[in-house]
């Protein structure tokens, strides 16, 4: 039998294996992977009442927070298509994207409600504006929308030759380029990086690298797989990145644990 190849998979079983272990810290949230893919599956049901389709796009814009990163997850499991946005481009180069992407719905960080607003007028087809932090008029809440939504939500059948993501360049030459990512593609990159970057459940995923860049090289979904946990990082800042190698080296006071 064939199994389509995805990495949903790495989310299926973490939840199985992992499910009371930390996966996520940001700032002072914490989250077991339980809690985790439970706000995944509650912000999917959400994006299926806001008519949100198999094939359909969902654009990100937004830092390494946990809210990128459960868009890794909620987005493709019910067969949708994300755009994380490189959000250090100009309002002109969002609006460029979500309409070349074809995206419906837009979710952004606060930092960027501003530059979305401005751009209202020149992506009309747009359905849906999620903040995902903070709340403004004409914005739905991110955190709200999840709290409201059940657990359960419409799986529909996914083909490995699946569209996942589509990934833009940044357009230093001409207008930025989308690159179409397969469930396949991501599944077998993510693989290709666990050989050659070994991870533990004891590991601890620090995210420098911005989420939206080529799905963070993978580590969106490999952290996952193995259990370790994501340590999110909103800025390179270098006082904060020390702080928190600080802290992660203290949680492992266990002899011979890898951090």
């Amino acid at each position: 039998m064939k199994t389509p190849l995805t990495p949903l998979e790495f989310m299926r079983r973490a939840r199985r294996l992992y499910g009371d272990r930390e996966a996520v810290v940001d700032e002072g949230t914490r989250m077991t992977y339980a809690q985790f893919f439970d706000r995944c599956d509650r912000w999917s049901a959400a994006l299926q009442r806001l008519g949100v389709r198999k094939g359909d796009r969902v654009a990100y814009i937004a830092p390494n927070t946990h809210a990128q990163l459960e868009s890794f997850y909620a987005v493709p499991q019910i067969g949708a298509v994300l755009v994380p946005i490189n959000y250090r481009l100009t309002a002109r180069d969002f609006a460029y994207i979500i309409n070349h992407s074809g995206a419906t719905v837009v979710c952004a960080h606060e930092e960027y409600l501003d530059a979305v607003d401005e751009i209202r007028g020149e992506i009309p087809a747009v359905r849906a504006f999620v903040a995902l932090e903070g709340t403004r008029a004409n914005w739905l809440t991110y955190e709200f929308e999840i709290a409201a939504a059940p657990a359960a939500f419409e799986r529909p059948p996914l083909c490995e030759d699946d569209l996942l993501t589509i990934n833009y360049t940044s357009g230093t030459t001409a207008n930025p380029k989308g690159v179409m990512i397969t469930h396949r593609n991501a599944y077998c990159n993510t693989i290709g990086t666990m050989i050659h970057v070994h991870m533990t459940p004891d590991d601890r995923y620090l995210w420098t690298l911005p989420m939206f860049h080529a799905n963070g090289w993978t580590f969106v979904w490999t952290v996952t797989a193995a259990g370790g946990t994501h340590v999110c990082l909103r800025k390179v800042d270098p006082v904060r990145i020390f702080e928190l190698i600080e802290r992660s080296a203290s949680r492992c006071s266990a002899p011979r644990r890898r951090c």
